[in-house]
């Protein structure tokens, strides 16, 4: 698929939230400087029962929203699908990018840097805190870890920390990925 040049693309990120938002999307990207868009993808395989449930949570988190789907699923997606989400169409067999709509302009609502944040475990945490020189961190929880990380660091020096933290993960299911750089 066609993602925006010089992103982060994070496969099958959690999504938490105080809201009671929850679900897994497909696929977070988020381009250097800009804002977050959460794709999912609907292949001829799947089945469409959830997606009400997944427009929600997307609409709640991303600030743009894209759906990739094959022809099979066209009819019933225009239907169901917001005009705030774009709509990207597939090969049915190789998958390839053989349609799409524009995407419709950003919400004000972006939740993706927080995910990101949250995605990571107390080790990676706590070396992060370490680079700070703070190494008593056995007590603290990783909300406090977070909060401490966001005590030192603006959003996007955070976000790229955590995104190169991401992307030198090993053996775990999130990991992040460095796209569109020559």
């Amino acid at each position: 698929m066609a993602l925006p040049p010089a992103s982060w693309a994070i496969p099958e990120i959690n999504i938490l939230s105080a809201e009671g938002f929850s679900g897994r999307a497909d696929l977070c990207v988020i381009p250097d400087g800009g804002r977050s868009i959460g794709y999912e993808i609907k292949t001829e395989k799947d089945s469409l029962s959830r997606l009400a449930h997944q427009v929600r949570t997307y609409d709640h988190c991303f600030a743009e929203r894209v759906l990739a789907t094959t022809p099979r699923h066209l009819g019933e997606v225009c239907q169901l699908l917001p005009e705030t989400w774009g709509l990207i169409v597939l090969d049915p067999v190789g998958h390839e990018v053989i349609g799409r709509q524009q995407l419709p302009q950003l919400q004000q609502q972006d939740l993706a840097g927080r995910l990101i944040l949250e995605t990571l475990h107390v080790e990676e945490l706590n070396g992060l805190l370490h680079h700070l020189g703070v190494t008593r961190t056995h007590t603290m929880n990783n909300d406090q870890r977070r909060a401490l990380l966001n005590t030192h660091y603006d959003v996007a020096t955070l976000r790229e920390l955590a995104f190169q933290t991401l992307a030198v993960r090993k053996g775990g299911r999130v990991y992040a990925t460095r796209v569109g750089m020559s």
